[in-house]
């Protein structure tokens, strides 16, 4: 009887109502979290390709290979043919000086600064260059050797030329990060650059040396940019290119003496404070590769350093002691252009 009223009354209808009820939400919120767990879509692999909220340092160490190339460095003309008899202006073909390629280095520390995405960098750029260059009279007896340098005695039978540069510089920078979509970092660079370069080049005749040479110290500022784009295969294309503008002091000396006297026929001396204007552009491939710890990369591609207003070979007419010189100056532009190879660690 007790048990027949209990499943009869209306509370004990709604008590069992509210726990079906309170079950059936419990189990379906469970399923519904389950099912979300289940279906979420995992992290794409090139969510992050940069680790651009990974705070870090970074060591550079990078290889160059590189060849200068330099105008106005004639010393010489080789005559081809004969000439006609009385004045003749220059005849033949130009004996000039030339830079072999050569090996240098870059090295360069940065700290990147997540997740502000911005990035601080120290760089030094060092390169030696020479070149050695020699031509001898032709065989004819009705053509000549003839320098591009007043000569002493002529005709000539040999002239030759060795050169060298030094070429220093130092960037101070910072970069603020930016990526624009996941496959493409983008670095707009700003900062301060010092560079120290200083060229000697001589020339010797049968019995008389020249040489000409040149040193700049400046400092400025430069700005550029920087790219890295995803290809795939963890393959990117890599570029960039900067602007410098610099002021410094520049000095340039030529002399000449000759084994037929004990003072100098030629001793020159120029100084000025002068601004140069530099160019820096690089392009190549880059592996870039993301590990647990740290990220690498390794690049290689072909780079060109152009320079204004630095290279000049200074000359004059020739009279008495007291008689007027005019200065006669071959200008040209400094390129550095070649290889660049480049290893990158995150630390």
């Amino acid at each position: 009887m007790i048990k027949f009223f209990l499943r009869k009354d209306p509370l004990f209808f709604n008590v069992m109502n509210m726990k079906h009820r309170f079950l059936s939400l419990i189990f379906t919120t469970a399923f519904l979290f389950a099912d979300e767990y289940y279906y979420v879509d995992p992290i794409p692999y090139d969510a992050d390709l940069f680790r651009r909220d990974v705070q870090c340092m970074s060591g550079h160490v990078s290889f160059l290979y590189w060849r200068v190339e330099e105008g106005a460095l004639d010393y010489a003309l080789k005559m081809q043919h004969a000439s006609p008899p009385g004045t003749v202006f220059a005849q033949g073909e130009y004996a000039r000086a030339t830079f072999d390629g050569e090996p240098g280095f870059r090295l360069a520390l940065a700290f990147f600064r997540a997740p502000h995405y911005w990035e601080v960098w120290w760089q030094y750029t060092r390169l030696t260059a020479r070149g050695s260059d020699s031509v001898s009279a032709p065989d004819q007896p009705d053509r000549f050797l003839t320098g591009t340098w007043p000569e002493v005695t002529s005709p000539l039978t040999h002239a030759t030329s060795h050169i060298h540069l030094n070429y220093n510089v130092a960037d101070f920078l910072a970069d603020c990060y930016s990526n624009p979509n996941p496959h493409l970092r983008a670095r707009f660079i700003g900062g301060g650059t010092v560079a120290w370069i200083n060229q000697n080049w001589i020339v010797h005749y049968d019995s008389t040396e020249i040489r000409n040479r040149w040193k700049y110290i400046g400092g400025g500022l430069r700005v550029g940019t920087m790219i890295d784009w995803f290809c795939g295969w963890d393959i990117y294309m890599s570029g960039g290119t900067t602007i410098a503008t610099l002021l410094g002091s520049y000095h340039n000396i030529a002399t000449q003496t000759t084994i037929f006297s004990n003072f100098p026929i030629r001793d020159a001396h120029y100084f000025d404070i002068r601004p140069t204007f530099a160019l820096q552009g690089i392009f190549g491939l880059s592996w870039q590769k993301n590990f647990c710890a740290n990220r690498a990369e390794v690049f290689a591609g072909y780079e060109i350093n152009t320079w204004f207003n630095l290279a000049e070979v200074h000359r004059s007419t020739a009279g008495l002691p007291s008689d007027a010189k005019e200065t006669l100056i071959n200008s040209s532009l400094l390129a550095l252009q070649g290889l660049t190879a480049r290893v990158t660690l995150d630390f």
